[in-house]
């Protein structure tokens, strides 16, 4: 379930600090030695949410916890969509993608482009590909663009799909 971000600002904030340092973080934030937090704040155009889930232990009410985090900008001037980041604090958890899946699909519905950047190597690259193909998008590849911690070169990935207002595939 998404929900503003901003309502779990202390929760978010520690879980990334958690992750500082790790190929995950790296895969987030694009560049080598990127170790800055995402600022979880209310501004025009900019949307963030937390991917909240809900876990039950045996016999215990249901307790929600953060499974992922949700960011995206949108240029009112060119109707486009941009600026996407995604975070996922539990990989195994499904409602991350049925709810990444839902609001990347009311975007491609309501503005006129999606674009969005992914570093190479990055585990959604495949549901990225899948979802950009299916809305008749475009992709791009720029080789060897981003420097690793490790020193390893990775390929950056542009995805574009634009709402043609009558002939695209929606």
């Amino acid at each position: 379930m998404l929900k503003p971000a901003i309502l779990y600002k202390d929760e978010l904030t520690k879980l990334f600090a958690e992750q500082l340092y790790t190929d995950n973080f790296f895969y987030y934030n694009g560049y080598q030695y990127a170790n800055s937090i995402p600022e979880i704040k209310a501004e025009d155009d900019l949307f963030q949410y937390a991917i909240v889930d809900e876990i039950s232990l045996m016999n215990r009410p249901a307790h929600e916890y953060i499974a992922g985090f949700l960011t995206y900008r949108i240029w009112t001037s060119t109707d486009t969509v941009q600026s996407f980041g995604l975070y996922s604090f539990d990989e195994r958890n499904t409602t991350i993608g049925k709810d990444v899946y839902c609001m990347l699909r009311l975007l491609v519905k309501k503005h006129r482009r999606l674009e969005w950047r992914m570093i190479g190597g990055n585990p959604v690259q495949r549901t990225y590909d899948h979802f950009c193909e299916k809305f008749g998008g475009h992709k791009v590849v720029l080789h060897d663009v981003v420097l690793d911690n490790n020193g390893h070169y990775h390929d950056e990935h542009i995805y574009e799909i634009v709402n043609y207002r009558g002939g695209s595939k929606i």
